[in-house]
This record gives structure tokens, sequence and C-alpha cells, in this order.
């Protein structure tokens, strides 16, 4: 599985994706895609002339307006204008749009039974869509095609029944396995309830302000005068009685409430009128053929690129340029400035107020450019100072320099002011430690990308410490309060670096155990020459193949949704060994004939006993659907007559499986002397 794979993230698509779906199962015929994504076709089709995509190293910001030929608009940038200007959808430019303020509409769309829209501008609603509702799979919900409630509907995939709204997100497979709009991403160190990679603990993308909800987290698109903070971002302080809800602008004209739309009072213009998801300041979903951002395509991720919030920008030649903020997909050099939101969405070096565009008949006392009636934008918060206007840089002066609401906030997420001078704090960006307040102990993790306090030193809550750490107190290491130790799996040189009960191992590694007395011996279990716990795992029965992947399929089923490391069983291997009916010396490795052409053989599984559920676990863990990415580290074969050598652990995020060479949750069978499971 991967890691912020099409982590992709699930954030906020979920009702994209099941449009998306919805509308290639609807369809009769489907483009083909030659992105080379890993997703499967779904039946949208993009502009036959999407803009190109920037060079490497030199990011372009895209267009701020609406292109348009001949006086005729293409508000939502899907290549296609309007219809009541341009009706030839065959045209050059096309045209034909029945709805051009809403880009999953257009003559080259799929019809999508699941609405009551033309999605496709033929003049007929839902035409070719079967009456009757059909649950191919028998898993309970019916396809998303033409039931978009997921009590009984929403279906994404209604010829797979491990994949509807009721299922577990399994992390990093490419798969949307719950229908909420993408995969999972593989985060370890991370209590994350409802999925969404926001929660608590070091591992995490960020705090999760309602962890119930994975339709709220600060990924997601913000709806504005609806009670409710979908993005987490707590406007409180500017409007108490919406209890950190948006307040939504006035003199625009919105149909979202997203506060993107048309008029002097919006924050900026929007592709989808229909979707809060898709607008100037929404987050991309990599390789879905949707733009959410509105800047006229999809975003395909390169190879050689290490980033971390999957926006394509960061560090390597793959990407499209660095990252001022690896942690916020909202944030990157190519992005659109968006005014008033508190983000520096461009990295040009913080937010700017909101000032449309006067009509020259300017009011402007300090000669700034700006004040009632100017071109260069009509609102001056301080027409005295010609060093306040809202393009100005925020300082720390205890002045609204910007002129955006706000004083004295610095450039990057997680800075603060401090005298003069913008201070990077617990989860603020970076790329080395100099961008870390040493003062406060701090140091850059560069695993998330953020200023993270060092390991023993003090902290307030887990999200401050290392990737892997947890804030705690210890009293044997520290009496004086909380701070930051390792967990299962960090690094380590004494046992005070490690949480209380885990250990250093003699590999620098925070371990469960040193010795049998460490483990549950009433369980069965031993400890492993790694430092892990493990049950026996005696290979039995006149096929050893049979009891082997058993122990597969019950270390897949009791860990799937763990954040971390755990070793399941130390393998014992009888002599002789029995593969089938043929006695051999060695069993594996998973991409053995024997093996896996036995581990998806449905029919000689159900024969040897396994239960469906055992077969779908399977399934999952070789990979053997076309579409199907491998979950079993397995690389090398096991002697016949090994006791104790080799065992299978569960690793919620596993690296090195090549090409996506992303993390994934996985089943691996290695050595037992192993302490760090990457």
């Amino acid at each position: 599985m991967d890691f912020l794979g099409e982590y992709t993230m699930r954030w906020n698509l979920s009702l994209l994706a099941v449009t998306a779906v919805a509308a290639a199962a609807c369809s009769s015929e489907k483009d083909s895609l030659t992105t080379g994504s890993p997703l499967t076709d779904m039946g949208v089709a993009p502009p036959t002339a999407s803009p190109t995509a920037p060079p490497t190293g030199s990011p372009t910001a895209p267009p701020t307006a609406a292109p348009s030929a001949g006086g005729c608009a293409d508000l939502d940038r899907d290549g296609y204008q309007d219809k009541a200007c341009n009706a030839n959808a065959a045209g050059s430019p096309r045209g034909g749009d029945c709805d051009d303020r809403n880009n999953l509409v257009s003559p080259a769309r799929a019809e999508n039974c699941a609405n009551q829209l033309d999605d496709n501008c033929n003049g007929m609603i839902n035409d070719g869509c079967a009456a009757a509702c059909d649950d191919l799979d028998r898993d309970g919900f019916q396809s998303a095609a033409c039931n978009a409630n997921p009590a009984n509907g929403a279906d994404c995939d209604d010829n797979n029944r491990n994949i509807n709204p009721g299922a577990s997100e399994i992390c990093g497979n490419f798969g949307d396995d719950d229908c909420q709009g993408g995969d999972l991403p593989c985060l370890q160190n991370c209590t994350d309830n409802d999925h969404d990679g926001y929660g608590e603990g070091s591992g995490c993308f960020g705090p999760d302000c309602d962890d119930t909800n994975a339709r709220r987290n600060p990924g997601v698109a913000e709806v504005c005068g609806d009670n409710v903070d979908q993005d987490c971002a707590d406007n409180v302080a500017n409007n108490p009685a919406l209890r950190g809800d948006l307040p939504c602008p006035m003199n625009c004209q919105d149909a979202d409430h997203d506060a993107f739309g048309v008029g002097a009072g919006c924050l900026g213009s929007d592709c989808n009128d229909s979707d809060s998801n898709q607008n100037a300041g929404a987050r991309e979903i990599p390789g879905d053929m949707i733009d959410q951002d509105c800047n006229g395509q999809d975003l395909q991720l390169g190879a050689d690129c290490t980033d971390r919030d999957r926006d394509g920008y960061g560090e390597g030649t793959g990407c499209l340029g660095q990252d001022c903020d690896d942690g916020d997909p909202r944030v990157n050099p190519g992005r659109d400035e968006v005014c008033g939101n508190r983000k520096d969405d461009d990295c040009m070096g913080g937010d700017r107020g909101c000032s449309p565009a006067g009509n020259g008949d300017c009011t402007d006392a300090d000669g700034d450019g700006y004040g009632p009636g100017c071109l260069r934008g009509t609102v001056d918060c301080d027409d005295n100072n010609q060093m306040v206007f809202p393009d100005a840089a925020e300082i720390c002066n205890g002045i609204d320099d910007n002129c955006n609401g706000e004083t004295d906030e610095c450039a990057r997420r997680g800075q603060r002011c401090v005298d003069d001078t913008c201070v990077s704090g617990p989860g603020a960006p970076c790329r080395d430690d100099a961008e870390c307040d040493p003062i406060q102990g701090l140091r850059c993790d560069l695993e998330a990308s953020e200023c993270r306090v060092a390991d023993g030193s003090a902290c307030e809550e887990s999200a401050q410490c290392s990737t892997g750490a947890e804030c705690l107190v210890l009293e044997a290491c520290n009496p004086d309060g909380l701070a930051c130790y390792q967990a299962k799996g960090g690094p380590c040189a004494e046992d005070c670096d490690c949480t209380g009960i885990f250990l250093c191992h003699p590999s620098n590694v925070c371990v469960e155990c040193l010795g049998d007395a460490q483990c549950d011996g009433a369980r069965g279990e031993v400890c492993t020459p790694g430092g892990y716990c493990a049950l026996d795992g005696t290979l039995s029965g006149e096929d050893h193949r049979v009891s082997l992947l058993q122990v597969l399929v019950d270390c897949w089923s009791l860990y799937v949704e763990s954040t971390e490391v755990h070793a399941c069983a130390t393998l014992t291997l009888p002599e002789p060994l029995f593969v089938g009916p043929d006695e051999r010396a060695q069993i594996g490795p998973a991409d053995n004939a024997a093996i896996a052409d036995f581990a998806c053989d449905s029919d000689a599984l159900s024969g040897a006993g396994f239960s469906q559920d055992d077969i779908d676990v399977l399934t999952e863990l070789f990979g053997c659907g076309l579409f199907d990415v491998e979950n079993l580290w397995w690389r090398d074969a096991l002697n016949a007559g090994s006791s104790g050598d080799w065992c299978v652990y569960y690793a919620p995020a596993k690296s090195g499986f090549g090409i996506p060479d992303d993390a994934r949750a996985a089943v691996v069978i290695d050595n037992c002397s192993l302490s760090d499971i990457d």
C-alpha cells in the first residue's frame, strides 16, 4: 500500500470521488487515461488542450482570469465555452457548455446517474441510466451510479465486495476502500479515528478538531455560514456567533458557500460553484482527473520528489519546485494568493488583504496606490501610512501592515512574533535545524518537514515531538514534567530515550523486550532477538503452505488498523517441508509460483479450508488483482528445519516496494534479529 498514496488522499474528495465513479458507471464509452496514473479510468475526459505543467524547478502561477476567445467565456476552465455564446462542442474553440460554472458538466462528461443534472449537455437528464439500482457484488451497498446514500448505496466499486462505504480503509493500496474519496495515508504513531490523516500523535499531519468526522480537518474546504468549522481554522475570534465557521462574504455570488464566486467580495474565482471542494483555494488531489484548485488541469506527481503533502512541490528533481510548507497542500509557489485567508498560499511572504480594483477615480492620501476608487485597490486600512496597504509585507511591529485584519501574523504556519522577529515554533515548516528556535529545544524533523521538540526536551503534547515520539512524564528519567520520548521503533542511546514501556535495544532502537520476561508467557509469547514479543508459528499439516498462509492472514487481520509495528510469530519449519504434494528444501518467497499461484487461487484456498474473508486478505496481501498492489514483503526463501530464524511482522508503513516507492501497510517475513522494520 502507498503512503500519501492516492493519499491521495481523500481529505476533501468524498463527494467528488463518488461523482466521478458514478459517471464512469453510467457511461457507455470510457475515455482512456494516458497519464500513467494507477487509478482506473473514471470516465472523465480531460480537456484535450489542457495547460502544460510548469517545468521542473521553475513553476509558474496559474492564470487568474478564465480564458476566453472571441468574447465567449469558459468560466469553469473545463475546455468548453458557455453554450449561450458558443454552441459548437466540436468547434475551435469548443463550446456547448450547458453549465459554465460547473467543471463537472460539459459535452465531454459522462452522464452521472446519481444526480439530476444534464452532465453531458445533450439536453437530457440521466439518459441511458438503468431504472433499477444494482448491488452487483452483494455487499449490501448499491452502486453509486444510482444511489448516492452511503447508508445503503454510494458503492464506488460495485464489482468488489470489499469496497463500499461500510468497509475499513486500507492505507497505501491506491484503493478507495471506504468510498470516502481516495486512499488513506499510512501513518505511524497517529491515533486517527476517522482515517483522514489528522489526529493525536507525532506521526499525524496535524491535530484534528473532530476526529469522528473525516470531512472535518485542516485539509478540507470550508463552507461559509453553516455554523460548522470544516477546516478547523477556528475563526471564533473573528465571529464568535458562528463558532469557528467562515462568515460568508458580502457582494459575492456564491452558490456553494465556499466564499469563491463572482463579485468584488469573493475571495477569488470559482470553476465549479456547485461544489465547495472546488475553488482557487481548494486542495488539489493528484491523479483523479478533477481540477479542484481551478488552475485548468489535474495535478500529476513526478518521480524523485519528496513531497509529504503531495502538492507537487518538495525536494528532488521530479518536483515542480521547492515548497515553503510541505505540511499544507494548499500552500506552494504554484498557487494563486487568496486574500484574507491567513495563508501564504503562493509562498511569497505572507497573506494579503482583500482590496478589489476601483474605477480610477482614486482618493489616496498617503500615495501608496490604495484607496477609494483606486485601480490598484479600493481598500486601505490606514490611508495615512504609506507602508500599510493590502500587498505590504507583515512585520512584527504591532500594526496590521497588510490590511488582512490580523496584527503581527507571520508568513509561515507555526511562527509567532517574538520582539521584532518571526520565530518558528513547534509545527512550523522547515528544511533544516537553522530554521527552528533552539531556545525552545526545537530541531527540524525531516520526516515531517516541521520544527519539532528534540527528544528529552520539554513538551506540551505529542504533536510537538519528533515523528514517532510521545510527550509524557517519566519520573525516573525527567522528574520535572512532560518531555518527548521515542516510541517503539524509534532511535535511542539509553532506556530513558524511550517511553516507559519500551527499552533501548543494543541496536539503538526502542523495543518491547530484551528477554522473555518482558513478554506475555501465558499467551506463549517469546522475545525475538530483535526485541519484539511474538507467538509461536510452527508450520504443520500435509501442505505447509496452508499453515503459513494462515499465519499471514491472522497477522494482517489482527493489526491492519494499527499504527505500530508488531511481531506476529516466530516461524518453525519442519523437515521435510511439503509444498503441495512435493517435498521441498525451501518455501517461498512471495513471488515463487508455488506460493503466489496458490494464494491467488480462490477455489484451491476454499478447498483447503480458508473462509471468504481469509481469501480476501490473501488477495490483498499478494496483490492478486490486475490493479492491486502487493502488501507482502517476503524476499528470501525459508529453509526446511529452521527455527526462530524467520519472523512474521506487521508494518504500518513499510518502504522499499519499488514503483511506486511509497510506504504501505504490509505483512513482512524477515529475519527475527531485526529491530527496525522499515
